[in-house]
């Protein structure tokens, strides 16, 4: 018997061991845009701890499978945005207007935010997802974003988080509202 449980723990360390290479390899070139945000980031060491938290949660949950990897493709997408935005903001640094000088990284930040939720709504939605789904690639959204929103420190990052949280607004209404007319049905 001993010999029966040895061989099965061999084949299921095996098993999960190619399936943990799989999402290794699948979510590698993942790492060029954390290399390219933490490169252009105004805080690299920020943006670096947020891309690699990023990194690890895309390969658990690829390794993971199921609902759950489905979520990782869009949320990279989803947070692509707020990302870009705020790297270009940074480079133009401030605007001024009449008297004031504002930076654009926390508007940015929000408006990325909210496209970004808009986003990761229309897709949750779209495909009737479970909460884990949603969960999963909010998370993911939000610390792909969060490489470019640290830019002023935890500031960009709360605005990321509030503009992401007004844009998933409506998407969850409607599907709180959409469940409610099935139950009815």
């Amino acid at each position: 018997m001993d010999s029966i449980d040895h061989v099965e723990r061999r084949a299921r360390m095996r098993y999960e061991g190619a399936r943990l290479r799989r999402a290794l390899i699948g979510f590698a070139p993942v790492l060029v845009v954390v290399i390219l945000a933490a490169r252009f980031s105004q805080r690299p060491s920020s943006a670096l701890g947020f891309g690699l938290a990023m990194f690890a949660m895309g390969i658990v949950l690829l390794w993971y499978g199921r609902d759950l990897k489905r979520a990782v493709l869009p949320g990279i997408a989803a947070g692509l945005l707020p990302l870009v935005l705020v790297l270009c903001a940074n480079h133009v640094k401030h605007v001024c207007l009449g008297g004031t000088c504002m930076t654009l990284c926390v508007p940015a930040c929000a408006v990325g935010g909210i496209v970004a939720g808009l986003a990761t709504s229309s897709v949750g939605v779209r495909h009737k997802s479970r909460v884990a789904f949603w969960l999963a690639m909010s998370a993911l959204a939000l610390l792909t974003g969060a490489m470019g929103c640290s830019c002023i420190g935890h500031g960009g990052v709360v605005g990321l988080a509030l503009g992401f949280g007004a844009g998933t607004v409506p998407g969850l209404l409607k599907g709180l509202f959409s469940g409610r007319s099935h139950a009815r049905s």
